[in-house]
Formats: C-alpha cells, structure tokens, sequence
C-alpha cells in the first residue's frame, strides 16, 4: 500500500527528525514549526486560514482549582 503525503507533513517530520541533533533549548522552535506546518496541512483540508499561534481563539478550559471552580 502506498501512502500519499503531503509535503508540508514531510517537511513536519523531517522537523522532528533533526530533534536528537539540537540542543533541547532549540526543541521548542522546531515543535512549533511543525505545529505550523501540521496545522497548514488541516486546515487546507478543512477549506479553512489556519489558525496560527496567535489567533486570538480561546485556549483550552482551565482545569478546576482546589475548591473545583474553574480557575480565572
């Protein structure tokens, strides 16, 4: 079976690839470019802009604090 990859996921795992040759210091760098890339590739198959980083989109739900209300 052959499996047909979009160049931009390639390039997200050649990314990754080159992880063990860094210093871990640089390893946040290469995660978010392939974050870029991954998120590029999902969003050219859902039609939409990718989201970026910065997107001003609301994160994840904060996890409850000791009293189990969401924290702020």
């Amino acid at each position: 079976m052959t499996v047909d990859v979009p160049d931009d996921v390639r390039g997200a795992l050649a990314q990754v690839d080159r992880l063990p040759a860094l210093p871990v210091s640089a390893h946040v760098a290469v995660f978010e470019e392939v974050h870029r890339l991954l998120d590029g590739v999902l969003s050219d198959l859902d039609g939409v802009a990718p989201t970026g980083s910065r997107s001003g989109m609301p994160g994840p739900p904060r996890p409850p604090d000791k009293s189990g209300r969401a924290s702020a």
